[in-house]
């Protein structure tokens, strides 16, 4: 019953999560989670940075997902199956698995699309598969047909082709061993499986119906005693909003399967960023003289910081404090109105240096003319002014401390946001569904251009993890392993900690940060980005000198006596004309193992994020059923608060479906990251959301 009761949670938490916006796709699912139709896969895929919660269930079997559509041609999905004797009983046992899926190619007036697909790349061999998909539409029909390694070929049509590459690939494959399936399992096996069928779309909008024919012949089911239906089944799929698709169909004329599909895009987010409000408007005619102090005092009301520097007849330059919550060009557009407003009759450029927490970015270079006709007189656009403006390096000048500093009459209040965090796990092979949800308030102070301090309280609202180490073994010494116990203090420190950054030029960054950096860990370390302003490309490394905090002291402030190195060689690559950056690190984790990580994110404009990750290391997490794993993998979505009445600008819900619990793979979360910090900087940030200056 708790297996059942823990996939109807998670549906329930996502629904209302999304609010049921609706989402602009609506293909249908199959039972396992992703595109297809009943129980084999298809070709087709879901809308770039869908989210995917799905749960089916079929004889002897109960499958909950969660999954991304990280980007149009890429999903990754977090998949934990459930062998159940009756759908509300406990399962007997459980098989997660991370899924993955690639399009090869887009469907064309002759060529049909074409999906390479591994259910269970990493995780448990029970369920692990591969497969190529390939579906065409003709009129209100959609054909798949496709060819499966693993379990969804345990038909054995033919030989495995791949073997002629080596005997390796034609080796045979156990569906119960103990170790995980990796990269060396994939497409092995002597033989291969066929599988193929049909769904027409019916003049009723939103129901269909499909037949097929599987290859899957439970294998491993039948050598426990399980009798299978026969491979064919016939079923109908509804979708009552875009956003839900429900499926019923029977198995070989005896088994019923279902399936339940929630989804939606964080395009429809509807609590975005921090929300427009009334600019000052660009005045039409020029003001005598230059009103330097005017300038900073009309922009601070408006909540944007300008610092100057000493200037000529015909130019302006200014420092602009970013704010992390708007884009810069936002900020851009504002401040320049304010500049530009008493700048005097002569000057003719402005100049504007972004900084942030003591980082910089290029000077941003303006045609005051442009400026005026786009904002002033209405003749003008976002895409005129970016063809007159120009960037420069920005010499290290000697900004003026700005008069609203001196006048002001209130301090000007730190940075703080609220975080509700909602971490769930369903890649456990002993609890099935974990969770643990709680809320963060925290706050960033900059003490000087390039010292800031942060500090932050969790509250710990509810959880599942009073039995998480009932018969896993916990060591000596946990690194994550214990989170139970961190979990159970209602309030607790969080963070408290100072940093100073710095950029030796626009390319080149630098961070030093001590105190208690996470909840888990605290400590001293930095680290260094190299990120070419206009390039596609960023390298950096980091290292962190970490004391481990006890959860059985007051706050959870305690430290325990040992003390551990760690650090990364870091890389990004920025796929052109996307906001989609892929991450690789490698080094030294928490538990002194070596190893890496691939991450692959996401960024929507309203302040979303989506990354999934999988991390690889020299040390294994033992399970209480003997399996072993060196994989720790998981999902992350970042969903922005700052436009809800009761929450703070720069406030999210973020939600990670990652392993609970687990010692190896793990990084130190530091408080500021320098990639994420100098975004705003990027051109590839600015370029995408330029328009954004004449909000």
């Amino acid at each position: 019953m708790r297996c059942l009761f823990s996939v109807i949670q998670a549906i329930v938490a996502f629904f209302i999560l999304t609010g049921g916006a609706l989402a602009e796709d609506s293909r249908s699912v199959n039972v396992y989670g992703v595109p297809g139709l009943i129980t084999v896969p298809s070709a087709r895929m879901d809308k770039a940075g869908t989210i995917g919660l799905r749960t089916g269930v079929s004889e002897p079997y109960l499958h909950g997902a969660l999954g991304l559509q990280i980007a149009s041609p890429l999903y990754i999905g977090i998949r934990q199956t459930a062998r159940t004797k009756d759908i509300t009983g406990d399962a007997d046992r459980l098989y997660p698995g991370i899924d993955l899926r690639l399009r090869l190619t887009e469907e064309g007036l002759l060529m049909p699309a074409a999906v390479l697909g591994l259910q269970s790349a990493f995780g448990h061999k029970r369920t692990a598969s591969e497969y190529l998909a390939f579906s065409k539409r003709y009129e209100d029909f959609d054909f798949t047909a496709g060819l499966a390694w693993g379990r969804l070929g345990s038909a054995a049509h033919i030989s495995n082709p791949l073997k002629i590459l080596g005997s390796h690939f034609g080796k045979d494959r156990s569906p119960d061993n103990k170790t995980p399936n990796d990269i060396q399992d994939w497409f092995t096996g002597r033989n291969i499986g066929a599988f193929g069928g049909i769904e027409y779309f019916t003049p009723l909008d939103g129901l269909s119906l499909k037949a097929e024919w599987g290859a899957d012949r439970y294998i491993a089911e039948k050598s426990e005693g399980y009798s299978p239906a026969a491979p064919w089944s016939i079923g109908l799929s509804f979708n009552p909003a875009s956003w839900i698709n429900l499926g019923l169909a029977i198995g070989g004329g005896e088994t019923i399967i279902g399936n339940l599909s929630l989804k939606e895009t964080p395009e429809k987010w509807p609590w975005r960023k921090a929300e427009k409000t009334e600019q000052t408007p660009l005045r039409h005619y020029r003001a005598g003289a230059s009103l330097p102090p005017q300038m900073e005092l009309s922009a601070a009301a408006e909540g944007i910081y300008l610092y100057r520097a000493a200037g000529d007849q015909d130019k302006v330059s200014v420092r602009l404090e970013l704010s992390p919550d708007r884009s810069y060009p936002q900020q851009t557009g504002r401040a320049v109105r304010h500049i530009s407003n008493h700048a005097g009759k002569t000057v003719e450029e402005i100049s504007l240096t972004p900084t942030y927490l003591g980082l910089r970015g290029p000077s941003l270079n303006f045609n005051r003319r442009d400026l005026e006709q786009a904002f002033a007189f209405n003749t003008g656009s976002p895409q005129e002014i970016w063809h007159g403006a120009s960037f420069g390096e920005d010499k290290k000048t000697n900004w003026q401390k700005s008069l609203h500093e001196y006048l002001a009459e209130e301090p000007v209040l730190p940075d703080f946001r609220l975080m509700l965090d909602h971490d769930a796990s369903l890649s456990e092979e002993d609890s099935g569904f974990l969770f643990r949800t709680s809320l963060i308030g925290e706050v960033i102070e900059k003490i000087s251009t390039h010292f800031h301090a942060g500090a932050g309280a969790r509250l710990n609202i509810a959880d599942n993890l009073d039995h998480l180490n009932e018969f896993r073994l916990l060591p000596a010494m946990p690194i994550r392993s214990d989170v139970d116990l961190f979990a159970s203090r209602r309030i607790a420190l969080d963070r408290l900690w100072a940093g100073w950054m710095t950029s030796l030029n626009t390319d080149l960054h630098l961070s030093l940060t001590a105190g208690y950096l996470e909840e888990m860990y605290s400590g001293v370390g930095g680290e260094i980005l190299y990120r070419p302003f206009g390039k596609t490309f960023a390298i950096g490394a980091d290292a962190w000198q970490t004391f481990r905090r006890d959860p059985l002291t007051d706050l959870n402030m305690g430290l325990y006596g040992n003390r551990v190195l760690s650090g990364h060689i870091n890389a990004w690559y920025e796929f052109p004309d996307t906001d989609i950056t892929l991450q690789a690190r490698i080094g030294r984790y928490l538990a002194e193992d070596i190893g890496g990580t691939i991450e692959l994110s996401r960024n929507f404009a309203n302040g979303s994020k989506l990354s999934g990750f999988i991390t690889a290391t020299d040390s294994s997490d033992f399970d209480i059923f003997g399996g072993a794993t060196n994989l720790y993998s998981g999902i992350k979505i970042s969903l922005p608060l700052g436009s809800a009445p009761i929450f703070p600008d720069g406030s999210a819900s973020r939600i990670s479906a990652v392993p609970l619990g687990r010692d190896t793979g793990q990084a130190l979360d530091a408080p500021i990251k320098l990639y994420e910090a100098t975004e705003q900087l990027s051109l590839r940030h600015i370029s995408r959301r330029w328009t954004e200056i004449s909000d």
